[in-house]
């Protein structure tokens, strides 16, 4: 019988290999947002709640990749949390839009002054800046 893992890394090696350097990642943006109690998935939807200042669901779905439910259990703990706020839709009354709150922004500044660089430079620490330009833009390459 063969291994479903042998099989995965034989046809897709780079998709592998992106999702190591991704759990990799994730491991050191965890290691560096713990002290502030926030996980790094939590993390990421604040940032895209964030950038976008103000956003329906159905767009922060869009832009983190999740399925509606898992959205929904995960906006209903940062709301617990008092980081982010539901708020009607003044375009559409059935809906609503998600929003940082007060507590969310600061929360977010105190992650990217925690973050600062060192993240990045955990990362690309192997590598030369040649290297890492190189990286950037094959990986943009690749992307849709």
């Amino acid at each position: 019988m063969t291994d479903t893992n042998d099989l995965f890394n034989q046809i897709i090696p780079l998709g592998r290999l992106i999702h190591l350097v991704n759990q990799h990642k994730d491991r050191l943006l965890s290691e560096h947002i713990s002290p502030l109690e926030v996980t790094p998935r939590q993390f990421k939807v604040l940032c895209a709640i964030h950038y976008a200042e103000c956003v329906t669901p159905v767009e922060l779905r869009k832009l983190l990749s999740v399925d509606s439910g898992a959205l929904t259990r995960m906006l209903d703990r940062l709301i617990d949390r008092g980081w982010v706020a539901r708020q009607p839709n003044p375009k559409d009354k059935r809906g609503v839009l998600i929003r940082l709150t007060a507590e969310g922004v600061d929360l977010c500044e105190r992650c990217r002054c925690l973050l600062g660089q060192s993240l990045h430079q955990e990362l690309t620490k192997n590598l030369t800046t040649e290297e890492i330009i190189l990286l950037e833009d094959l990986l943009r390459k690749v992307l849709p």
